[in-house]
């Protein structure tokens, strides 16, 4: 018996040198602890300082694969935010029967006494099986409860499985920076886990195991060493029962007064790093790891129409086309009604056709002054009014403004919704609708040229024949297309009311920017004040239109080279635009997503419209 004793001595002093070995040789560094639960690029390492250190005086060296690292702070571990906590796994074997188990449950409540107030601690005894009797809490009038009864104390030591039990607590509860502080006075005996299972799943949730070793004729200190060492912890030998509370009390101190270590990492993913931290005045430590690859999903979007629809500028834009539509269908019907005053229609039933013919030149006169021709707006109404009768476009002005308005607040929100500096782009919707407008007007003024001299031979074939100039007009308009019917439809009206035929062969110049109608007008005017044969001055007349018809035929021939490359370089931006997005994505990407890149887009859409504008001034040319 004396020879079994002299044994356990002997192993419990060899044990003891191990860990004082290492001890004295860190003397002068620090200790390393990778935290878990923090994305990359962001790292955090627990740092073990001496008590009541100073975090922002300290001057602070940290080194990733020799690169210094910027912006590397230290801040206690309690104000940090990150989760952190320890579990108590007491060893509940019928071994620690008697002053062992009390002295156990007596440090431990010397551990939560000392720890810090936002420490999460949990409670774990383990026998045959482990038991977790308090789950991870802060509170401390909890853990002291738990802790008042002594459980019942059964045969077996399954020291793994407890650890096991303890990590699995400790990654449900999502802590970061977790450590086990393990009380066992024998070696494991019916365990599932093994002791390198322990320790790999230890590494891997990156906790840290201290152990304390409780001397008994059963007592292993070789295992309790190895976890401690393996997991960054330490192992102690308790001597007695009353330096028990002394151990417990020191580690709960000293993670309590633990330092956060956090910084951003500049290395690229997949890397092997050697983290070294140096401390003026403290020491050294070095870590390791290796970056984590990324998964390679695509981060989560939104979808264009959901961002629209959840946006708060929604609502803004609906009750817009709303109203749109209301005011639309108020005016259609509005437009429906007879456009009569109480007055007008009562007087009605006894006025003669004379005197309603009166009264409607009357309310058109009125509705004529509500818009007066001289304001901004009286003008630009007016010039709409005047170039959708030529482009013979149904819709009103004021409705035509109106919805360009509302397509302009439309595709402004879209692009900025897309990407802000992109409203600007939305602001030239009125231009593009404006150049709709133009190039209706355009197109009718261009078939007018085309069909006048055709139309100016067979006036002249009937003036030959015996008609009158009204009459060959009359003729003209009975067999010639429009726009040239509608004009010249004008002009025997004007003449069915008393107006010259002159003048308004004037006034349809003016509508055709036709200046072949002013030569019609002079022929006209001098049919009127001194006759002579008008058919022969049409005859020339005729010759000079076909000759200018014939020098804007060439020069449209002569500028479709210009016109087709004005048409190329417009659309070969865009075009090339899009290829790049289909073949080289994370080249252009920095277009849409970095906020200069999308200033040069605009820009460059900017430079795109007013080079096809210049080309257009310069390929058109008037004849």
């Amino acid at each position: 018996m004396n020879r079994r004793r002299l044994t356990v001595w002997l192993g419990a002093a060899f044990a003891a040198a191990l860990v004082a070995i290492p001890a004295t040789a860190a003397g002068n560094g620090i200790q390393l602890t990778p935290v878990g639960r923090v994305p990359f690029p962001d790292r955090a390492f627990v740092l073990d300082l001496p008590h009541q250190v100073d975090a922002s005086k300290l001057k602070l060296d940290v080194r990733e694969n020799g690169v210094p690292v910027k912006n590397a702070t230290v801040a206690p571990v309690g104000a940090s935010g990150i989760r952190f906590g320890a579990i108590l796994a007491i060893d509940s074997s019928l071994s620690m029967k008697g002053k062992s188990f009390a002295a156990a449950l007596d440090a431990a409540r010397a551990f939560v006494a000392k720890r810090a107030p936002s420490e999460l601690v949990g409670v774990l005894t383990f026998n045959s099986t482990p038991r977790l009797i308090q789950p991870l809490t802060a509170n401390s009038s909890e853990l002291n409860k738990s802790l008042a009864t002594a459980p019942r104390l059964a045969y077996g030591t399954h020291i793994f499985d407890a650890l096991e039990r303890a990590l699995t607590a400790l990654e449900a509860n999502k802590v970061s920076a977790g450590s086990i502080v393990l009380l066992s006075d024998g070696a494991d005996v019916g365990s599932k886990t093994t002791l390198k299972a322990a320790i790999d799943r230890a590494t891997r949730d990156r906790v840290r195991i201290f152990t304390v070793g409780f001397r008994s004729n059963v007592y292993e200190a070789l295992p309790l060493n190895k976890l401690a060492s393996a997991t960054g912890g330490s192992f102690t030998l308790a001597t007695s029962t009353t330096r028990l509370a002394t151990i417990y009390g020191e580690l709960s101190g000293q993670l309590a007064s633990e330092y956060l270590l956090q910084y951003r990492s500049s290395s690229k993913p997949g890397t092997d790093i050697q983290v070294t931290a140096n401390i003026e005045g403290i020491g050294a430590g070095a870590a390791q790891y290796t970056s984590p690859t990324p998964a390679g999903l695509k981060p989560y979007h939104r979808s264009l129409a959901s961002r629209f629809l959840l946006s708060s500028g929604s609502l803004l834009v609906m009750a817009l086309l709303a109203a749109i539509l209301v005011g639309g269908a108020l005016l259609r019907f509005l437009r429906l009604l007879p456009n009569t005053t109480v007055v007008d229609r009562i007087g009605s039933f006894g006025a003669t056709q004379a005197a309603a013919a009166e009264a409607t030149e009357q309310r058109r006169i009125r509705a004529k002054a509500v818009r007066d021709p001289k304001s901004l707006v009286g003008k630009w109404f007016s010039k709409l009014e005047f170039d959708f009768d030529i482009g013979q476009i149904t819709m009103t002005p004021q409705m035509f403004t109106l919805g360009m308005i509302a397509a302009t607040i439309l595709v402004t929100f879209i692009l900025a919704s897309i990407a802000t500096p992109l409203f600007l782009l939305g602001l030239l919707t009125p231009v593009f609708c404006m150049s709709w407008v133009r190039r209706r007007v355009k197109k009718v003024r261009d078939a007018f040229a085309d069909q006048l001299p055709e139309t100016l031979q067979l006036l002249a074939s009937a003036l030959r024949s015996g008609h009158s100039l009204i009459g060959a007009l009359k003729v003209v308009v009975e067999s010639a297309p429009d726009p040239v019917r509608r004009e010249f439809g004008q002009i025997v009206t004007d003449d069915q009311i008393g107006l010259p035929i002159e003048e308004s062969a004037r006034r349809a110049a003016t509508r055709m920017k036709s200046r072949d109608m002013v030569q019609v007008a002079l022929i006209a005017e001098l049919q009127r004040t001194a006759g002579g044969n008008a058919a022969d001055v049409l005859d020339v007349v005729v010759a000079t239109v076909r000759e200018r018809a014939d020098v804007r035929r060439l020069a449209q021939t002569l500028t479709v080279q210009g016109r087709m490359a004005r048409w190329i370089l417009s659309i070969l931006p865009l075009v090339l635009t899009l290829i790049m997005l289909l073949l080289l994505p994370t080249v252009t990407k920095p277009l849409f997503t970095n906020s200069i890149g999308q200033i040069a887009l605009v820009f460059a859409a900017l430079l795109v419209c007013a080079g096809s504008f210049w080309i257009r001034k310069i390929v058109e040319i008037e004849v």
